[in-house]
């Protein structure tokens, strides 16, 4: 084979095979030679050409054995399938022709994709801002810093925001607890491909990818505990949904700012109406001990009310708390006990999951708004509805004298007035609660905002997130609740007006009766009392939810509140029986300490996420105080019972000796008399045989 060789360069010539050569030489710096091969084998030449930093391509002419062969020029090498390509960007570059690799830049420089290929050392520049300066650059302008991101693969790293973002591996990702929201799916598709893109540390990474022009999302703290996992596409834990991960899903319901997974439909069913039953017994129980009179001259209905207020009210003000101070590291075992709670804090809604019986169930605050103001309405209806009806029962019966039915009329009364006001008390928190948290007040409705420049922003309504604010369904609601927000503040106001006017007055005797649930367990110069408990109810359970919850004075207010309270009661002791001051007393300390207990363990670092207090001994002492409440009210329940039992049995035993004293002496009785007829008997038989024998 022979090769004429019309001109060629020197460079890299020694790869060529042996053979007989006519050649001519240019010891120049050209970039050109044409080759001409006059038999067939030329395509091992070419081969070992491109191996030798040379590009070969077909002349233009008509001569088919004819090839252009060209050195490599500066800033590029040779490939194998006979191109030259361009050194890529990042730390690489080339300043010699006819090479088959390229130059790797010094650590901390790079060529940036606008002026690649590099052709000499000097157009490898210093990496830019929050890079690494100690390695090479790679195919990227060096890797970021720790805790920095880029969103240009060839560009600046930038310094991770504060809260809401991982930064790991030049990219941003979402933390997990935070939640963010994509102004457009194409923006988001795009930046996923950015992040995949940018983790492909060869040569193969996709140069469609290289940028990421968009901004990224607003990262938003998530109310609810663990409900968010973060990563690019925010997604909700299991249970949550919607904006902020804040709203529970359909098989799942809200407890303590925690979604939970329903039971099933049986239970369901069966708590809701356990839940009913409970207090058509506690009713049902206030209205048989009317008559029933204690050791005190108090009725069994007094001591009832008495117990069910303080114990009631107990979890009332603890569930407030546990709901609002939500930063806080609760015992894991709150979870476990949180049914029983509700149960005794009286709200149905929270305590039957309705939600899990039926879709149509599910109701959201202004829902639930309509549906406290519907029960509390209905229930003082069917009362005073109840009333009349008696009342024209006892009217109209005919076998009674006038002065029986007063005293019947003057007993309903009593017994339906009395039914009202302890109604009535036992909801007020309930009440207020449904009241405030959707009235139109500054801070009850948050902002949340996607972006940084605040120009997508939505405010949405903080006791439920899924409903957006300055809507018309929101102005319609919040117009209604502006109309009963008297009621949190005046009520109690109202009561005691009632209270001094009525307490002590015969002409009001059956209203005096009934606004006993408010003054009867109370000392006589404390009387007034329990519409200062209402008050405080009305703080610890409504109030406080005013103060964000990444606000730390909501905590010291809420400790401030308790604290001052418990002092109080320590030292004016204002109830008058024994047992139900040191109850009552217990239970404003047991308060303080779950307070305490929550300040201890607030984070105080709004990024971190909530996790539970795991301590055995926290998470013991937590369940034994909160849930001695209710033990020992029971427990004064069943001393009650048994005592009441005593005297029924004492009773009964009385009876039944009486019985058989009478019993015996009917026998006495009657043998006396048969014996004494049996006699007389005898006698008349014998005297016609004695007056014939004469």
């Amino acid at each position: 084979m022979h090769l004429f060789f019309r001109l060629i360069t020197c460079k890299n010539i020694q790869h060529f095979p042996a053979g007989i050569y006519i050649v001519v030489i240019e010891c120049a710096p050209s970039e050109s030679s044409h080759i001409i091969f006059d038999t067939a084998g030329r395509g091992h030449v070419i081969d070992r050409l491109r191996l030798s930093g040379f590009s070969c391509a077909r002349c233009n002419s008509s001569d088919l054995l004819c090839y252009n062969c060209s050195f490599c020029s500066p800033g590029t090498y040779s490939s194998r399938n006979g191109t030259c390509v361009e050194c890529p960007a990042g730390g690489f570059y080339q300043d010699e022709m006819g090479e088959t690799e390229f130059k790797n830049c010094g650590n901390g420089t790079y060529v940036s994709e606008k002026r690649h290929p590099g052709k000499r050392a000097t157009d490898c520049w210093a990496c830019p801002y929050g890079t690494l300066s100690n390695e090479t650059a790679g195919y990227r302008a060096c890797r970021c810093l720790h805790g920095f991101y880029r969103l240009d693969r060839f560009g600046p790293c930038s310094a991770c925001p504060a809260y809401g973002i991982n930064c790991k591996n030049d990219t941003a990702i979402l933390a997990p607890n935070y939640f963010w929201n994509w102004t457009a799916e194409q923006t988001k598709v795009f930046y996923k491909g950015f992040v995949d893109n940018i983790d492909t540390l060869g040569s193969e990474y996709n140069k469609s990818f290289s940028t990421f022009t968009g901004s990224l999302p607003k990262p938003l703290k998530c109310p609810r505990s663990a409900s968010c996992m973060g990563g690019i596409d925010s997604k909700c834990n299991v249970g949550y949904q919607k904006i902020l991960c804040a709203t529970c899903t359909s098989d799942h319901y809200l407890r303590f700012n925690t979604c939970l997974k329903c039971p099933r439909m049986t239970v369901a069913i069966l708590s809701s109406l356990g839940v009913i039953a409970a207090f058509v017994v506690v009713f049902m129980m206030v209205l048989w001990g009317d008559s029933k009179a204690t050791e005190n001259s108090r009725t069994i209905a007094d001591v009832i009310m008495s117990c069910f207020k303080i114990v009631i009210g107990f979890y009332q003000v603890v569930t407030g708390i546990f709901s609002a101070l939500v930063r806080v590291q609760w015992p894991v075992a709150l979870i476990s006990i949180e049914k029983y709670i509700n149960f005794f804090e009286g709200n149905i809604f929270q305590f039957a999951p309705l939600s899990c019986i039926h879709s149509r169930l599910r109701l959201d605050q202004f829902q639930k708004f309509s549906t406290v103001i519907s029960v509390n309405a209905s229930v003082v209806f069917l009362i005073l509805l109840y009333l009349f009806l008696k009342y024209r029962y006892i009217k109209r019966k005919l076998d009674c004298s006038d002065s029986e039915k007063i005293q019947a009329m003057s007993t309903l009364k009593k017994s339906c007035y009395r039914n009202i006001f302890l109604f009535l008390l036992a909801s007020y928190p309930i009440t207020c609660n449904a009241i405030i948290r959707i009235l139109p007040l500054p801070g009850l409705c948050v902002e949340i905002c996607s972006t940084y420049d605040e120009k997508e922003c939505k405010s949405f309504l903080r006791a439920d997130y899924s409903i957006e604010c300055f809507t018309p369904r929101h102005w319609l609601y919040g117009s209604i609740a502006a109309v009963f927000a008297f009621y949190p503040a005046k009520f109690p106001l109202v009561m005691l007006l009632l209270i001094y006017k009525f307490r002590d007055s015969s002409a009001g005797e059956n209203i005096s009766f009934g606004l006993r649930v408010f003054f009867e367990n109370y000392k006589d110069k404390f009387w007034f009392w329990e519409i200062i408990e209402m008050y405080r109810k009305l703080i610890l359970t409504s109030l406080i939810f005013f103060f964000g919850t990444d606000n730390l004075s909501q905590n010291g207010l809420t400790m401030f509140i308790v604290g001052t309270f418990g002092v109080a009661y320590t030292f004016l002791r204002p109830i008058k029986s024994t047992f139900e001051d040191r109850l009552q007393t217990f239970v404003l300390w047991v308060i303080f300490f779950d307070v305490c207990l929550g300040v201890m363990n607030t984070n105080c670092d709004v990024s971190a996420s909530h996790k539970g207090n795991y301590s055995i001994a926290v998470n013991i002492l937590f369940v034994l105080l909160n849930s001695s409440v209710l033990l020992v009210a029971l427990g004064k329940g069943f001393l009650q019972v048994k005592f009441f039992w005593k005297k029924i049995s004492s009773c009964l035993m009385q009876s039944f000796h009486f019985c058989c004293r009478g019993v015996v002496y009917l026998k006495r009785k009657l043998g006396s008399f048969l014996h004494s007829f049996m006699t007389q008997k005898t006698q008349f038989e014998r005297q016609p045989l004695i007056q014939e024998s004469n």
